[in-house]
């Protein structure tokens, strides 16, 4: 019983190793995101659980992030301060590393947004 309670453990915490590394290829690279009307927003994830991303117009918003379940990180933003009743962004997270581009539908899927990690 104790082998089935220590493997038990022990996949329990090899999970939550494979969890943060599905961020590992972000932090210190830049993530370019490309909506479908071509403007671009460029973030950075950290490995300290916060971000920062500046905006199509130049504005910075920082924030921080958080895992909501094994695959899906929320985003929520503090500088500027979010409107009242914001609620945190949360992503399907896959791991990536520099050099690969990638694409999700918008929320109406009638388009794609596209996404490449930048060294950096």
């Amino acid at each position: 019983m104790k082998r089935i309670l220590l493997g038990a453990a022990v996949l329990a915490l090899s999970a939550g190793v494979a969890l943060a590394d599905n961020l590992a290829g972000y932090y210190g690279n830049t993530v370019v995101i490309t909506a479908p009307d071509g403007k671009v927003t460029k973030s950075k994830v950290n490995a300290d659980k916060t971000y920062t991303s500046v905006l199509p117009d130049g504005t910075t918003t920082k924030g921080t992030w958080a895992w909501k379940d094994d695959k899906t990180a929320c985003f929520t933003q503090t500088e500027p301060a979010p409107a009242a009743g914001q609620a945190p962004a949360c992503f399907p997270i896959d791991p990536h590393k520099v050099g690969d581009s990638w694409e999700t539908p918008t929320p109406d899927g009638k388009a794609k947004i596209k996404y490449s990690l930048a060294a950096g």
